[in-house]
């Protein structure tokens, strides 16, 4: 029973996920179409999105990833172009909420790369899974050094919004949180996290995260 919590925190947070990463993922692809991904005199947080991406859209067209055997090494790459996007620092650390606040310098680290690994795990596969749904942008906002683009994700007849949080972090704009249908997955992440730390501790709390980690890394999926 003590798992519970964390494990309804892995099922509730997989279909937000599932559309958060791949609704990035369309960006990449839709911003290859669109003549917006060539960057000018304006490098806002909607022509940084968009420019960012054909590194991905490489990935996901190489031949020699293709193939199931290319899985594990193919959704690395993916991994590591969609996450260059993320502020994961930032986006760790409002995850945990006070928590945060609590670790140290090694121990912050450790989080993070948990953190990390368990979004590479759960859901990199789902933009590896593309299936042809497209993003259309409504609206930037820019206040200072903080952002949000918001889109709609179309796919058949359903329409999904969706919005960016980003932060001006040295000249680029890094996503912290994604907004799906007016819930903020940072929100939602934090209160799944923040009572197991509260509970069982900075300790308690790893073991959990490696736990799903090592379990997600278990699932067989084309």
């Amino acid at each position: 029973m003590k798992n519970e919590k964390f494990e309804n925190w892995g099922n509730s947070m997989k279909c937000g996920w599932r559309v958060a990463l791949m609704s990035l993922a369309f960006l990449f692809i839709f911003s290859a179409l669109s003549p917006a991904h060539l960057l000018g005199a304006d490098k806002g947080p909607k022509i940084q999105l968009k420019a960012s991406i054909d590194k991905l859209l490489l990935v996901l067209r190489d031949e020699n990833l293709k193939g199931v055997e290319k899985r594990e090494l193919r959704r690395e790459r993916i991994a590591e172009v969609v996450f260059l996007q993320f502020d994961m620092s930032r986006m760790a650390k409002y995850s945990l909420g006070r928590g945060w606040r609590d670790l140290n310098k090694l121990e912050r680290d450790q989080f993070t790369d948990l953190f990390r690994k368990l979004m590479a795990k759960s859901y990199v596969s789902t933009i590896d899974a593309y299936a042809g749904e497209e993003i259309s942008y409504l609206k930037e906002i820019v206040k200072g050094d903080k952002a949000e683009v918001r889109t709609v994700v179309v796919g058949g007849s359903k329409e999904i919004p969706l919005s960016y949080k980003l932060m001006l972090s040295d000249g680029r704009w890094l996503i912290y949180d994604v907004i799906i249908e007016n819930v903020s997955l940072v929100r939602n992440y934090r209160s799944q996290l923040s009572p197991i730390i509260k509970k069982y501790g900075f300790a308690g709390l790893v073991e959990r995260m490696e736990k799903r980690i090592a379990l997600a890394g278990t699932k067989k999926d084309g």
